[in-house]
């Protein structure tokens, strides 16, 4: 009786511990997703580009933006 007992407990910890393990795993895998892997706005293709640097904004820019400032003052 007690063989069995033990029997049912190493399949119970087994299975608790095959739960963990997937849990861990897909939890890992939904925030590698959701992690950015591009620089917001395309800004390290706009600073290869060149252009002016837009102060208010701390980009490089085509000098277009009607409220930005392109002048240390």
């Amino acid at each position: 009786m007690m063989n069995n007992f033990f029997k049912h407990l190493v399949k119970a910890l087994i299975a608790a511990i095959r739960f963990v393990m997937v849990f861990l795993s897909e939890a890992v895998k939904l925030l590698a997703s959701s992690a950015r892997t591009k620089p917001a706005n395309d800004e390290l293709n706009n600073s290869f580009r060149g252009g002016v640097m837009n102060h208010r904004t701390g980009k490089f820019d085509d000098g277009s933006d009607p409220a930005g400032w392109y002048e240390r003052d």
